[in-house]
């Protein structure tokens, strides 16, 4: 499987977006360290896993994110 690119953007409205055709997604560039770990958990999975439910995508960012941010997993300055 290809590497999924991302790239900070703003667009309004929307805390990310996920482009599955093009393998790559686009997130928030404001977002607290916690929520980006959620978007960025919840957009990945809507480009690898694109039948999903929106209801399961949601569910596994949000695990994902929790367990992550537990470790101690945070944005590099």
């Amino acid at each position: 499987m290809k590497k999924v690119r991302f790239k900070f953007k703003r667009n309004p409205g929307v805390w990310g977006l996920a482009f599955q055709d093009e393998n790559r997604i686009e997130l928030d560039p404001y977002l607290t360290d916690q929520t980006l770990l959620d978007i960025a958990i919840h957009e990945t999975t809507h480009v690898v896993a694109p039948d999903l439910s929106e209801e399961c995508v949601d569910r596994i960012g949000r695990a994902c994110a929790d367990v992550l941010w537990r470790l101690k997993f945070r944005r590099e300055e």
